[in-house]
């Protein structure tokens, strides 16, 4: 057992100083083409030159701006919490769903093996997904200025980065002592950047320091041999360079004494008290550097991390007082949470709890080669903290990272130093609290851009940050990068007896008042079972359903009415029986009102009707009934539930002859993850066929990938005389960076091979595959006027150049309004595609697809069989835990 913390001289070796800034106040930002931020040359000179190294003034005159659009200005998005709807917005999501060349070798370097190299090119090359020479910008709709939340990285054009491959005889797995030992000759070595096995430097080290031998002071006799042998020189656009510029944006962050909490730093000088809710928002950034189409940038976003200010020891005490069962309650209040330690600030998951230990057990520590027993208190009073002696202890087992790193020992921690960070369901559900966070967290525009600004300068006006930066030869430039893009064209929505312009907002909710849906599907035979206390309210409430269906084409009647005096599951499910045995299972839809969202009485609802008896379900919440918004909410009702029987609320124009879309989502959770795809059937793109795929661990996908994509082509052709898709668009959601290279070389060979199975002898189809990517750190910001202030883009933004990247077919686009905070775009990389269309078509197709979820009258996040996907997956893996009924999988009985 360990304490959180080590306390061995070799890590205490690492440890460096570093010089708190005073908080400054910032002026108002102003944004343009001019870098207010650029210190002048001799402005900060430092007392020396670093080893081996050009002098500052010399670094300075051998910039280049290197302005991509040739007029001065420098061209340079967040996770989307805060960017505007999300489809959930029917009655029954609103209250059951839940919820990014190579150089020479010098002649006075010494050649290294082969083998070598192989090693560090392995995991780091970009993957390339855009034909060599095509041209994926778009040329359609009006011309826009936006500003970005990237900042250029101007580069020294004679910089030289070389990269040397370290290692130690006898071998050190911990990556700490193998720092320290470096470190006692970098006076020899110059300056380096060194994470644990890879070394690089911009100067070639002297032949004769690339072999010596090293030990700690407490160890003399303990001597390592310290090999350094280089690999090659580095090329600036290698990913290997990006990974060097990203180290020392992470020391940049660590010279600002700024606290690592997870993966992002936050200022803990700057933190907000909501003591309200007993809760503290720390201020953070997420950063990240990398090679976009033509130079090198800055992303930078604001983040929050929510953090208690109660410790789990508070927690421990104040549920002991009022749970029944306070083990299993604190179990679950605590375990599969971070906290953060009060003492040094660094986060843990907890993975469990120990109630055997107390304070007063002791661990072993080791000290100068001597080991010996420390009790926690102990240990802790050193730090000037005395521990409760009857409190159980957490524990955090080792993450991967641990164990690279060779820390391969549960910690220990008191509960006495935690806070928990993060949001629980409860507080998630907790109306005044969310809203008081949102205050916060969801900035508009103009003061996330000003926040964006004023973080780059702070790290501009470091002297010891611009100079660490300098000696690798970059300086950041201290304005937002100004980006052109396009506004695409408003799209039409198709009716029965006409058609509406999405509008401005992409929201056509009022065309409802003047149309009639697409396709009506009327209910000849339904059922509405309901608790007895709502029975004053269900008449009201179906003639409401009434007076609004009938002008869409979509009469309710009148159903069979039930009235049940009990709500929980089996009296649901016992009535459902009933109802279906009764009527020889000839009823069209079964309307359940449900007294609250619980998931354990909505599942077992949704699995009576969907796996037993293939029947579509609407479930609606009980306070709704006597809601003053009823006309609203009946209006997006019906809507809802007539695309529950396959009728068709709107329909999209679709140039394209013979297409199926399809959509592709994954659900993970409860250990097993439930696939679920979703493909348009028809010309309008307006009816589906959904399957469900069962991921079991360690299962294979290729093989129940390509079966889900033959049931799709199965049911098109069902649908079209016999006819084979002749187009065929793949859009998959859910796919992380570094998920990328499987779906590349594991799920699109296994559609293509379906494709080629099952098409035989026909003609094979045009092919497109998309990943949409909704959790980016992208912003777009509108430039409004001429003294550029900025604005959320309306829907149909694009951005497909300067900020993308060089190896993929992408862009970018915002699919919806934000109602308040910040707009978030999403990113569309096609990394396959014989469609035979260009970049322009590929991005207003991708944008009309966004406006055709039946569960939102406007326009969702991302292409409408993305997010029937989602929610279809989402459904299967919290309630249904299979696949419907074969009827309800032409319908989309999931909504």
């Amino acid at each position: 057992m360990n304490p959180s913390e080590g306390s061995s001289p070799e890590e205490r070796v690492t440890a460096r100083g570093r010089s708190r800034p005073r908080n400054v106040p910032q002026p108002a930002v102003q944004l343009g083409p001019v870098d207010p931020y650029a210190p002048p040359p001799m402005e900060i000179e430092p007392a020396g030159n670093a080893a081996g190294g050009p002098g500052f003034d010399q670094l300075i005159s051998e910039y280049r701006a290197d302005s991509s659009n040739g007029n001065g200005s420098s061209n340079g998005s967040g996770n989307g919490s805060e960017g505007g709807r999300e489809g959930s917005s029917s009655p029954e999501e609103q209250a059951f769903a839940r919820g990014r060349g190579r150089g020479g070798r010098s002649r006075d370097e010494p050649r290294v093996a082969r083998q070598h190299e192989s090693r560090f090119g392995r995991g780091l090359e970009e993957l390339r997904t855009r034909a060599e020479g095509w041209n994926k910008m778009g040329k359609s709709g009006t011309v826009q200025r936006f500003f970005v939340n990237y900042f250029q990285l101007q580069m020294k054009k004679t910089i030289e980065f070389r990269l040397y491959l370290v290692n130690f005889d006898p071998e050190i797995d911990h990556i700490p002592k193998r720092k320290a030992l470096l470190r006692m000759r970098e006076a020899d070595i110059g300056p380096y950047l060194f994470e644990g096995t890879q070394l690089f430097t911009t100067r070639i080290i002297p032949i004769e320091n690339l072999r010596f031998e090293a030990s700690f002071p407490d160890k003399p006799d303990d001597v390592w041999t310290v090999n350094i042998d280089f690999i090659r020189q580095c090329d600036r656009r290698e990913p290997v360079v990006t990974q060097l510029y990203n180290v020392l944006l992470k020391k940049a962050q660590e010279t600002l004494a700024l606290t690592l909490l997870g993966r992002f730093y936050f200022d803990s000088e700057q933190k907000i008290d909501i003591r309200q809710h007993r809760l503290q928002l720390w201020p953070g950034f997420v950063t990240s550097i990398r090679q976009m189409e033509r130079d090198v940038y800055l992303n930078v976003d604001p983040t929050f991390k929510v953090c208690r200010t109660e410790t789990v020891f508070d927690l421990m005490k104040e549920m002991r007082q009022t749970s029944r069962n306070f083990k299993g309650d604190i179990e679950a209040a605590v375990i599969g949470t971070v906290v953060m330690t009060t003492y040094n600030k660094k986060t843990y998951k907890i993975t469990g709890i120990n109630w055997d230990i107390r304070p007063t057990g002791s661990f072993t520590v080791s000290r100068g080669g001597v080991e010996s027993q420390v009790t926690f208190v102990e240990y802790f009073e050193k730090k000037g903290i005395r521990l409760n002696a009857s409190q159980p202890m957490l524990v955090s087992a080792p993450t991967k990272r641990d164990i690279r790193r060779g820390d391969v020992g549960d910690k220990i921690l008191p509960p006495e130093i935690c806070y928990q960070t993060g949001l629980n369901d409860e507080m998630r559900s907790n109306f005044r609290l969310m809203k008081d966070l949102a205050g916060h967290l969801h900035m508009q525009p103009q003061q996330r851009i000003q926040q964006t600004v004023q973080f780059v300068r702070r790290m501009i006006e470091s002297e010891e940050v611009t100079s660490e930066l300098l000696a690798w030869g970059m300086r950041i430039q201290g304005v937002p990068c100004e980006v052109p893009g396009r506004l695409l064209d408003q799209e039409s929505i198709r009716f029965k007896s006409g058609q509406a312009i999405a509008g401005e907002a992409a929201d056509w909710t009022m065309a409802f008042r003047t149309n009639q849906m697409l396709l009506a599907k009327p209910m000849q035979r339904w059922a509405i079972v309901y608790p007895n206390r709502d029975s004053d309210g269900i008449d009201n409430l179906l003639r409401t359903m009434d007076r609004v269906g009938r002008p869409l084409g979509f009469p309710v009647g009148n159903p069979i009415q039930v009235r049940i005096t009990t709500t929980n599951e089996h009296a649901y499910t016992e009535e459902i029986e009933r109802l279906v045995e009764g009527n020889q299972g000839r009823l069209d839809l079964i309307m359940i009102i449900l007294p609250n969202p619980n998931l354990s009485v909505y599942a077992a609802v949704k699995k009576a009707c969907s796996l037993n008896y293939g029947i579509p379900s609407q479930c609606f919440l009980s306070k709704n009934v006597t809601s003053k918004g009823l006309m609203s909410i009946s209006t997006k009702l019906v809507i809802q539930m007539n695309a529950k029987l396959g009728g068709q609320p709107w329909g999209l124009a679709n140039p394209l002859k013979g297409l199926m879309v399809i959509g592709f989502d994954v659900h993970h959770g409860g250990g097993r993850s439930y696939g679920a795809m979703t493909a348009t059937t028809s010309q309008n793109m307006a009816s589906y066929f959904s399957t469900v795929l069962t991921l079991s661990p360690g299962l294979e996908m290729a093989g129940e990938i390509g079966l889900a994509l033959r049931k799709c082509l199965q049911a098109y052709r069902a649908r079209n005389d016999g006819e084979f898709p002749a187009r065929i668009m793949f859009y998959r959601d859910g796919v992380g960076e570094g998920q990328l290279r499987y779906v590349v070389e594991t799920e699109l060979v296994a559609l293509q091979s379906a494709i080629t199975d099952y098409y035989g002898d026909q003609d094979a189809p045009k092919f497109s595959m998309v990943i949409v990517t909704k959790r980016i750190n992208t912003r777009m910001f509108l430039a409004v006027g001429k003294d550029n202030r900025v604005a959320n883009p309306p829907p149909g933004s694009i951005i497909d150049d300067i900020i993308t990247c060089p190896e993929k077919y992408d862009f970018y686009l915002v699919p919806q309004t934000a109602r308040q905070g910040t707009v978030s775009p999403v990113g569309f990389n096609i990394i396959h595609d014989t469609s035979g269309l260009d970049a322009d078509k590929m991005q207003r197709f991708s944008f009309k697809l966004c406006h055709g979820y039946f569960n939102w009258s406007g326009t969702v996040a991302v292409p409408a069989p993305c997010q029937y996907a989602h929610k279809l997956a989402f459904l299967t893996g919290t309630a249904l835990l299979n696949e419907a009924r074969e009827p309800l999988l032409n319908n989309l009985h999931y909504l």
